[in-house]
């Protein structure tokens, strides 16, 4: 196995809202496979994360996965994390994977609006590492975004006491 000197998180969302392709889906793949060409010589670990929402045809991070080979990406360097149902998952559990292939310098692929939450999560999950975030755009109306910033801002008042339980668990 050639060795990974980078990792690439790619945080999962719902692929398909309503019927239609997720544009917050779509920029994340985008920004993930731009990221991954700019950085091909590094021979980056992805690792496709989010589980099987009820009423999906797949698991986020396989929808994540088939879209990144479709654009190019060859499949030897995408791993599947499919039991992720939270952004503190995505951190617990992509951080053993990361741990296996040996990466510390990991890029977190995100929409923008989900920035700081991811980054106090993996800041504090996944301590040790060279950690970057790469900001795909929203994909989202005005409308939307203010009721995702809404959510995002009661999401963090939350998020410590589940933190410190999920530390003291793993």
């Amino acid at each position: 196995m050639a060795k990974r000197l980078m990792g690439i998180v790619v945080l999962g969302c719902p692929s398909v809202i309503k019927g239609t392709a997720s544009a917050m889906f779509e920029q994340r793949v985008a920004a993930s496979f731009q990221l991954y060409q700019a950085n091909k010589q590094r021979n980056p670990l992805v690792v496709c994360t989010g589980y099987h929402i009820p009423g999906s045809s797949e698991a986020q991070a396989k929808a994540l996965k088939n879209s990144l080979i479709n654009k190019g990406v060859p499949e030897e360097n995408i791993v599947v994390e499919e039991q992720s149902r939270s952004t503190l998952e995505n951190a617990v559990m992509a951080k053993p994977i990361l741990e296996a292939y040996g990466v510390k310098d990991v890029a977190v692929v995100t929409n923008k609006f989900h920035v700081d939450r991811s980054r106090y999560i993996f800041e504090s999950m996944c301590q040790g590492y060279n950690l970057t975030f790469e900001e795909a755009p929203n994909g989202v109306t005005k409308e939307q975004l203010s009721e995702l910033s809404k959510l995002e801002s009661r999401k963090m008042v939350n998020l410590r006491p589940k933190m410190i339980h999920m530390m003291a668990s793993t």
